[in-house]
């Protein structure tokens, strides 16, 4: 009698242990694509380029990851400025910032008066220079006047 009541015993402690670990692995996989639904749906936050000292001020705003600046028609943000190349600079969101790297332009590209020799994190107020033109930099709901 007591042989049955432990085999019981055993019985009961398997399928528990078994009912444990399968709920185990259903929590792990339930937050598995929460989260990469969460990631999938990311935005970048807004960014706003407007153009410094001109009399009618110019300024953008994006919400696409990749931004493109230069005197290309097919740029992002089109400079129409013959020291300014085709396609000067770029902004990309990865890794929770904004970046700008210089796209080998002829006259260079300079963030706060440093040349972009590499990729960079922007943070909101820097100003950039495409050659002759200087942009402001607003990331957010952040503003610079």
């Amino acid at each position: 009698m007591s042989a049955i009541i432990l085999l019981v015993l055993r019985a009961a402690l398997t399928l528990a242990l078994y009912l444990f670990v399968g709920w185990a692995l259903w929590l792990i996989w339930r937050d598995l694509k929460t989260q990469s639904r969460l990631l999938a749906t990311r935005q970048p936050p807004p960014l706003s380029l407007s153009i410094e000292g001109q009399e009618s001020p110019r300024r953008l705003h994006f919400t696409a990851p990749v931004i493109t600046i230069g005197r290309d028609p097919a740029s992002d943000f089109v400079l129409d400025e013959t020291a300014v190349s085709a396609q000067h600079a770029r902004l990309s969101y990865r890794q929770g910032q904004w970046w700008l790297e210089d796209l080998h332009s002829t006259n260079g590209t300079f963030i706060n008066h440093e040349p972009v020799h590499e990729a960079i994190v922007v943070t909101s107020g820097d100003q950039i220079r495409c050659g002759p033109v200087t942009l402001n930099l607003s990331i957010g709901g952040a503003t610079n006047g």
